[in-house]
C-alpha cells in the first residue's frame, strides 16, 4: 500500500487540491446562497467518488506485476483493459524484441560451447604426439620441463572442457550410488604427475563409504581441491582425505592438506567468480580465481554443501556434506 501511495503521490495531491478548490469557489462566490450543511454533503459525496476510485484503481495496480510474473500473451485483453491499446501494443513489441535478442544469444552461446568443444578435442592429438615426442627426448631436464607443460595445458583441457558442460549441467548428471574411495582415487590419478613430482604425502582413509551423486562430476570438484593443494604448498607437502558418516542420511568427505592456508579474511570470497586473494606461488603466480567458483556451481547443482576451514599458514581443509537422496532418486 505505501508504494502504491508513493507512486501515485501527484494524483492524490491533485485531487485534494481540486476538492479544495471547489470548497474555496462556493465559500467566497456563494456565500450567500449556501448552507454549510450542503458543502459538507458535497464534500462527503466527492470524497466517497474518490475513494471508490482509488479503490478501484489500486486493483488494477496489484493485478500488474502478477500479469508480467506470468506468460503476458496469456493476459492480452486483461492487459489492454488495464492499460490501453497503445500501451500493450507497445510492450508486446519490446517483448518480442527481447525473446528475439535472447534466442540470439543463445544461438551464439551454443555456438561457441560447440566449437570449445571441438576445438579441445582437436588439440588433444597434438597434445598427445608432442608427449611421444618428449619420450624420446634424451635431455632429462628438457623432458621434465616439457612434461610439465604438457601435463599442464592436458589438466587446463580438462578443465576447460568441463567448465564448458557446467552452462548445461543439468543434461549431464548421472545420479548413482559411488564410491567415495574410489572418486578420490581418480582424481588423485589425474593430478598424479604434480602429486609425484612435488613429493606429496597422500593419506586416504574413505574405507567403503558411497554416496548417491554423479562419479564424473564429483572427480571434477576433488580434481579442483588437490590442483589447489599442489598450487599452494608448502614444504614436504601432505594431503589427506577422511570419509566419515555424520547421521543416518549424511556423509562428509575430508580434503585437508598442509599448504600456505587462507586468511581469515578472505575465506568468505574464495568461492565468488573471479576472486583471486593474495596467495602467490612460487612468488609470481596469483590464480584466475575460477577453479572454486566452478567447484561452489557444481557442487550446488549435485546438492553438495561445502564448508572451508583454514589457518594461514598451516593448511586448509574442505568439507564437502552429502545427502542421502537414493529414496528421492528411486535408486
Amino acid at each position: 500500500m505505501k508504494n502504491y501511495f508513493r507512486e501515485r503521490e501527484k494524483q492524490i495531491l491533485t485531487g485534494v487540491l481540486i476538492l479544495g478548490f471547489i470548497n474555496l469557489y462556493f465559500l467566497v462566490l456563494c456565500a450567500s446562497r449556501l448552507y454549510v450543511q450542503d458543502l459538507f454533503y458535497l464534500d462527503a459525496v466527492l470524497i466517497a467518488a474518490a475513494a471508490a476510485a482509488v479503490c478501484l484503481d489500486y486493483r488494477r495496480w496489484k493485478k500488474i506485476p502478477h500479469i508480467f510474473r506470468d506468460d503476458i500473451r496469456r493476459h492480452r485483453s486483461e492487459l489492454e483493459r488495464l492499460l490501453g491499446k497503445q500501451m500493450t501494443d507497445l510492450l508486446f513489441t519490446m517483448e518480442g524484441d527481447h525473446e528475439e535478442e535472447i534466442r540470439s544469444l543463445r544461438e551464439d552461446m551454443d555456438m561457441l560451447t560447440d566449437y570449445i568443444t571441438k576445438w579441445t578435442h582437436e588439440v588433444k592429438l597434438p597434445l598427445s604426439a608432442l608427449g611421444l615426442m618428449n619420450e624420446r627426448n634424451q635431455d632429462r631436464e628438457l623432458n621434465t620441463e616439457m612434461q610439465d607443460c604438457i601435463e599442464r595445458i592436458q589438466q587446463l583441457l580438462n578443465i576447460m572442457m568441463m567448465s564448458n558442460k557446467l552452462k548445461n549441467m543439468e543434461n549431464d548428471v548421472k545420479f548413482e550410488r559411488v564410491s567415495l574411495d574410489e572418486c578420490v582415487s581418480e582424481a588423485l590419478r589425474n593430478q598424479s604427475y604434480f602429486l609425484i613430482q612435488n613429493h606429496f604425502q597422500i593419506g586416504k582413509n574413505c574405507g567403503d563409504t558411497a554416496v548417491y551423486t554423479d562419479r564424473r562430476w564429483l572427480v571434477y570438484i576433488l580434481d579442483q581441491l588437490v590442483g589447489n593443494a599442489v598450487k599452494y604448498r608448502q614444504e614436504a607437502p601432505e594431503l589427506h582425505f577422511s570419509a566419515m558418516r555424520e547421521s543416518a542420511d549424511g556423509v562428509v568427505l575430508n580434503v585437508r592438506d598442509n599448504g600456505i592456508g587462507i586468511k581469515n579474511g578472505e575465506i568468505p570470497y574464495i568461492f565468488e567468480r573471479g576472486y583471486i586473494g593474495s596467495n602467490l606461488r612460487a612468488g609470481d603466480y596469483r590464480s584466475t580465481g575460477m577453479g572454486l567458483y566452478f567447484v561452489r556451481e557444481t557442487a550446488g547443482h549435485l546438492g553438495i554443501q561445502i564448508k572451508v576451514y583454514s589457518e594461514h599458514g598451516a593448511g586448509t581443509t574442505f568439507e564437502l556434506h552429502f545427502q542421502n537422496n537414493d529414496s528421492y532418486l528411486i535408486l
